[in-house]
């Protein structure tokens, strides 16, 4: 039998899973870090264009750092001289097909500096109990009064990093302070690693490894990249550097593959996962491109995806170089400067100095900053209820094991505002549905982890080991929307007694937020005989973190459900139990109608007006009549 976990445990363990959506401005030093899956190689194969297959870079020391910047310069001798400017004529001369833009560049200048680490520790009773770090950057001499709106835009970026582990200890400081005082011996950590990627007149480009570690089982790891026109030290925009997009998703995922061995197997076995990378990556181009965490290299641009982005948690972080060379017809030539000349060694431009002493901060000093929540349409301030930040970890209460609403929620079904109207049905012996998508040229929809306009979802589904939980986060916005807890859920009053009756666990299958309101699937793939409470409906208010309501068992075991008007359209079927399409009320879950089916319907396919309902053995096609 479940027994209730202790609520803080719960607290800490689902802080580090929302790490993992939130890309802050910085976090993240891997280096005998407890992430477990490496990342810091993305800034080295920025600089390399090689993966030591631990799925991270490997910083390197000034002695070793960097024989090269991509894959072309591996070779390139010591006695060379890094600095592109000093290319002869007859270098110049060596490649007469290589653009006027190309050549005329050959004088770009190395801009030099130095950039150096700044430990932070907050310390309680001479015990670190969090840590952090920032970086300063600093032009030589020879460069800086050259270029002082760089020296100005590169002392902004220390100062923000500086003030982002600085809110991080604030932000934190109850948390911080109950893992001291339980004795657990585990710190909190906002910990940045930077690595240089291209240093000249046209350009000044380094990656910022972003690692958090919230006293979890894991850290997690993402990526900030940082490109700066060195005379007006403003941003490069994504738009500067990639022409078109049309088509771009599909060559990311493609050269992820070549140059990740690691992700060839597993996109193998998890095609969806590979299919939800693809659909995300154009929500990736907002913010100037944030999301992929995007630097200029001198011979391409290298993009960055953080823990979570492949799937799963076990393929790490993963990156991937996109040269100029290889797909001309996506990039400008503004940064394709180093075509036929000899690439700079990025090492022996930007040095990196030993790092600072260590600042001690006293815990005591840090006040607990003011939390505010988005209501979806205004900013409001966050009230504590009963002591608990709800939108970090709501739980979602059960109040009955058959269908319920809450009070004041009007109870009647409705009928829908709408008609679905059968055109037409195919039955197969099994129907393949990546080959059905493929042929009929129709993404099917996601799957969790998924990522939409707006949100990302992701979920744990460790029921047997006493967590069940989802994350929603607001990408749009950059706000976590909410941590929901379903452990209430996770053992029924009878679990049944059926051959499988042990094995009967839930999970989370599917969630949207639609209006304010998160919509989650919940369900076990067993019979219903073994446990009858499985494939229901549950709504919650992710402005209160009120449970709304939960709708009837067995309605919703389909892999997603959409909405139409102010209903909800899914399915349940399994084996020799009965087979239908459900339209539920969107507003209390009650059933509204159900379809016969001749087996378990497994997709929901909005097309305009019509809608696909994919079974296990058939396809159905009917109009959606208003």
């Amino acid at each position: 039998m479940y027994k209730g976990r202790n609520l803080f445990l719960k607290r800490i363990l689902a802080l580090a899973m929302a790490g993992s959506l939130v890309l802050t401005f910085g976090c993240g030093k891997n280096e005998s870090k407890q992430s477990g899956a490496g990342t810091d190689d993305r800034a080295q194969q920025s600089a390399e264009g090689t993966d030591d297959g631990t799925g991270a870079p490997t910083k390197k020391s000034d002695e070793d750092a960097g024989a090269s910047n991509s894959a072309d310069n591996t070779d390139a001798s010591d006695e060379s001289d890094s600095s592109a400017g000093e290319a002869s004529a007859e270098d110049a001369s060596a490649s007469d097909s290589e653009s006027d833009s190309a050549s005329s560049t050959e004088q770009l200048e190395s801009i030099d500096y130095t950039y150096k680490n700044f430990p932070m520790e907050l310390s309680r009773d001479y015990t670190g109990i969090a840590s952090g770090n920032y970086y300063t950057i600093t032009l030589e001499k020879n460069v800086k009064d050259k270029y002082p709106k760089l020296q100005e835009a590169l002392d902004n970026t220390s100062d923000a990093l500086k003030a982002d582990v600085s809110s991080f200890f604030s932000d934190n400081i109850a948390d911080i302070n109950d893992v001291y005082e339980n004795g657990w011996g585990v710190g909190f950590e906002s910990d940045h690693d930077m690595y240089p990627v291209r240093s000249d007149s046209k350009v000044v480009s380094f990656l910022m490894s972003d690692y958090t570690y919230m006293a979890g089982a894991h850290g997690v790891t993402g990526f900030t990249g940082y490109n700066f026109d060195p005379v007006t030290g403003e941003s490069i925009q994504f738009e500067d550097v990639v022409k078109k997009t049309d088509g771009l998703p599909e060559v990311i995922v493609d050269e992820l593959i070549k140059q990740n061995d690691d992700l060839k197997d597993y996109f193998g076995e998890l095609s969806t996962d590979k299919e939800n990378l693809l659909s995300g990556i154009p929500d990736r181009y907002k913010n100037n491109a944030r999301m992929l965490a995007w630097v200029i290299d001198y011979d391409g641009i290298v993009l960055n995806f953080e823990d979570y982005a492949m799937g799963s948690y076990a393929i790490g972080t993963q990156s991937v170089k996109l040269k100029f060379a290889d797909y001309p017809e996506f990039f400008t030539d503004t940064y394709n400067n180093y075509a036929g000349v000899e690439i700079p060694v990025i090492a022996e431009i930007a040095r990196e100095l030993k790092e600072e002493d260590k600042e001690i901060i006293d815990a005591s000093t840090i006040a607990p900053t003011e939390k505010k929540v988005l209501k979806r349409e205004e900013d409001i301030l966050f009230e504590e209820s009963g002591g608990e930040d709800w939108w970090y970890h709501a739980t979602v209460h059960n109040p009955g094991w058959s269908a319920w609403c809450a009070e004041g929620i009007d109870t009647d079904p409705g009928t829908p505002s709408f008609e679905l109207k059968e055109l037409s049905s195919y039955t197969t012996d099994w129907i393949d549905e990546d080959k059905w998508a493929a042929e009929k040229g129709i993404r099917l929809p996601n799957t969790l982890p998924y990522t939409d306009d707006t949100y990302n979802y992701s979920a744990i589904n460790n029921a047997e080991g006493g967590e069940l939980s989802l994350t929603v986060y607001n990408h749009v916005d950059q706000t976590l929307c909410g941590i929901f807890y379903f452990d209430e859920f996770i053992t029924p009053p009878d679990q049944g007694t059926g051959l499988f009756a042990d094995f009967t666990e839930p999970g989370i299958d599917y969630a949207e937020v639609k209006d304010g309101i998160l919509y989650v699937a919940l369900g076990h793939r067993t019979y219903a005989a073994a446990n009858p409470h499985k494939s229901y409906i549950v709504a919650i208010d992710t402005t209160t973190g009120e449970t709304l309501w939960r709708s009837e068992d067995q309605v919703c075991g389909s892999h997603n459900f959409v909405f139409e008007g102010d209903s909800i359209i899914c399915g349940y079927g399994f084996t020799d139990e009965p087979d239908y399409i459900y339209i539920l009320n969107k507003k209390n879950g009650k059933t509204q109608k159900q379809i016969k089916v001749k087996s378990a319907p497994y997709y929901f396919v909005p097309q305009e007006d019509q809608l696909y309902v994919i079974t296990y053995n058939t396809e159905y096609l009917y109009s959606i009549k208003k």
